[in-house]
C-alpha cells in the first residue's frame, strides 16, 4: 500500500514558512522590549497620536475596545460557530471555525508571557480614555483576537459569491482595530502590527493542521469503509485451497 504524502507536502509549504513568521515576531518582540531608544520614540508617537482626539473617534475606538473584549469576545466567538453549525449542518465546519480563532488566540497570550513587554506610560498622555489595569503590551490581544475572529469568517465562507466583500470588510476592521488600540495609548504600534502578522502566520499554521487531518480521517475511513483486499469470489475461495465447481472449469 502506498502512502499519499501530497497532504504532506501542502501543510509543510504552509507549516514551515508560517512557523518561520511566528519565531520571527516572537524574536523582534524581545528585540522591542530591551529597545529602551525604540520604545521611546514609540511613545512620542502616541503622544502626538493622542493630541488629534474627537468624540467620534473616541466613542468608535472605545466601542471596538468592548467589542473585542474578552467577555464579549467569548460571546461573538460561540454566537459565530453556532451560525456555522447551523448555516452548514456541519459539526466539522464549526469546530475549524473555533480551533483557527481560539488556538491561535491563545498562542497570542503565550507570546505575551514570553516577550513581557511592558504597556505605554499611559498617565503620560494628555488625553485617557482607557487606563489599562497593567498587562503586558506585545503584541495586542485585542488586535490578535479580531484578527483571527475575522480571518476564521474569511476560511468559513470561502467559496460564496459574496466572499470578496467578507475578505474587504474584515480588512477595514481589522486595521481599525489596531488603530483604535494606537490611539487609546495602550499599545505601541509595533505591537498592533506584530499581532496581525501574527495571527495571519498562525490561522495559516492552523487552518493547514486542520487541512492535513482531515486528509488522514478521510484516508482511515476510505480503509475502513473498503474493508479488507478483495480480489474477486474464485481467488477467495483459491486463496483457502477451495476444489473449482463445474461453473468454475467453466
Amino acid at each position: 500500500m502506498t502512502i499519499d504524502l501530497r497532504p504532506h507536502r501542502r501543510f509543510a509549504r504552509t507549516a514551515i514558512p508560517a512557523a518561520g513568521v511566528i519565531l520571527a515576531v516572537i524574536i523582534s518582540g524581545f528585540v522591542l522590549s530591551g529597545s529602551a531608544g525604540w520604545t521611546a520614540v514609540e511613545m512620542d508617537l502616541l503622544r502626538q497620536v493622542n493630541t488629534v482626539h474627537t468624540a467620534p473617534l473616541d466613542a468608535v475606538a472605545l466601542g471596538i475596545d468592548w467589542l473585542f473584549s474578552p467577555s464579549v469576545g467569548a460571546v461573538l466567538v460561540l454566537l459565530a460557530a453556532g451560525s456555522v453549525l447551523v448555516v452548514t449542518r456541519r459539526r466539522g465546519a464549526a469546530i475549524h471555525f473555533l480551533l483557527v480563532v481560539m488556538i491561535p488566540t491563545l498562542g497570542a497570550d503565550v507570546i505575551k508571557l514570553l516577550v513581557h513587554r511592558a504597556r505605554p506610560d499611559i498617565p503620560s498622555l494628555a488625553h485617557i480614555l482607557l487606563r489599562e489595569p497593567g498587562g503586558l503590551s506585545f503584541p495586542s490581544g485585542h488586535s490578535s483576537f479580531a484578527a483571527c475572529f475575522l480571518l476564521g469568517i474569511v476560511l468559513v465562507t470561502a467559496g460564496h459569491r459574496w466572499h470578496p466583500f467578507v475578505i474587504g470588510t474584515t480588512t477595514v476592521i481589522v486595521l481599525a482595530t489596531a488603530a483604535s488600540r494606537v490611539y487609546l495609548g495602550v499599545h505601541y504600534p509595533s505591537d498592533v502590527v506584530a499581532s496581525i502578522v501574527y495571527s495571519i502566520a498562525a490561522v495559516a499554521l492552523v487552518n493547514a493542521a486542520w487541512t492535513l487531518l482531515l486528509a488522514h480521517w478521510s484516508v482511515r475511513r476510505s480503509g475502513l469503509h473498503a474493508g479488507p483486499d478483495y480480489r474477486g469470489m474464485s481467488d477467495a475461495r483459491s486463496d483457502h485451497g477451495a476444489t473449482p465447481t463445474a461453473c468454475d472449469r467453466g
